[in-house]
Formats: C-alpha cells, structure tokens, sequence
C-alpha cells in the first residue's frame, strides 16, 4: 500500500486489534483501514520508525480517531458509548463507598458519574443490571478487584476479559432503554454534582 514497509502493515493490524478493544463501538478492521490511510499521506515518515515508535505513533492516531468517532455517534443518536476505561473509572467510584455499597438494592435516582467526564453518568441500576449478566467468576472477580483484592498474573487476564464484557454489557443495557421515560435505565443529563448527591443518597440506602 503506497510503498508501506511491511512492518508498517503489520503493526497497523497490531493497532487495530488492541485499540478496538479499549473502543468496542469500532471495528479493529476499520481502525487497521483508517491508521494505514493515514500513513500512506507520510509514507517515508512512517517507514523511517523504528518499531517501537511506529506502534505509538499508529496507536496515537488511532485513539483520536475513535475519540471522534464516538463523539460523531454521540451527537447523531443522543447514545453514549462507555469505553473499558469509563467503566473501569465508574467501578472505583462505586468502590469509593466500600463493599456495603453492593449489597445496597439500586433506586431510579441512583447515578455515578466518572471523574473528568463532564455530564456523562450512568445509573446505578444499569450497571448492577449488567454487572449481574456476567458470569458469576467475571462478577466475582470484578468485585474482588475493586474492593481491594490482589490478584494472580492469570486473575488480571481474566478481570481484563471481564472489563471488556462488562463494557459491551452496560453499552447494551443503557442503549435498549427508552430515553424519554422515569425510571430504571432513563437517561438523564445531570451535572457531576447532581450525580455525586444522588450517589451518597443511594449509598445511605
């Protein structure tokens, strides 16, 4: 393609596939597409990195092109699309309660609301909701996590697995409800200090 080294082929399906992972809304294949676009606009830039610095470089690119693409997506559906890393940031906060906090049953004004996210919240149910799809070792191991636990190399890989899952779970769960109904799963525009009000309030029960 254009004169692309091989490395450069390589490295970009490399990219595709990792960062697809941390975006699940977008195909590895279309990330690969649009980061080997790219390249070809500089091609002797490109061939002229050393491997490491080639994946960075590639990686870079394609996390800020699907930053935007799910902000187009955002904008167009009035949908939110949670990353690993959102859901990951959701979990410490709801952590921040301590373990009572699980057992506590969820209410329709229950919100969380991830640090550095502006007005994006999501509600407590539908995280429950999707955190009770998973298999019980994924749910196990997620709780075990975030309430301090350490884990084995092969527990990590699995809390991984179960991130991701958890991540396409709360996607599905948020984007089936309506958005102009009361109640579990309505979708609200609340500020941060809104959400963290709501948030002390369902963890006093």
């Amino acid at each position: 393609m254009m004169n692309l080294n091989p490395q450069a082929m390589t490295t970009a399906e490399s990219v595709g596939q990792r960062v697809s992972r941390e975006w699940p809304m977008i195909e590895a294949d279309d990330i690969t597409q649009h980061v080997l676009m790219k390249a070809c606009t500089r091609v002797d830039e490109y061939n002229a990195l050393d491997p490491a610095a080639l994946y960075d470089a590639m990686r870079r690119e394609a996390t800020a092109w699907c930053a935007k693409e799910r902000a187009s997506y955002v904008t167009m559906s009035a949908r939110y699309l949670y990353t690993p890393a959102e859901v990951r940031e959701l979990l410490e906060l709801w952590a921040d309660g301590g373990e009572s906090t699980w057992a506590l049953p969820p209410t329709k004004d229950g919100y969380l609301a991830a640090p550095d996210a502006g007005n994006i919240v999501v509600n407590v149910w539908d995280l429950k909701t999707a955190i009770g799809k998973l298999p019980d070792t994924w749910r196990g191991i997620i709780i075990r996590r975030i309430t301090g636990d350490s884990l084995t190399p092969s527990e990590y890989r699995t809390w991984c697995r179960a991130i991701e899952r958890l991540t396409l779970t709360l996607n599905r769960v948020v984007n089936a409800a309506p958005l102009d109904h009361e109640g579990p799963g309505a979708r609200k525009a609340i500020p941060n200090a809104r959400a963290y009000a709501m948030t002390s309030s369902d963890r006093e029960g």
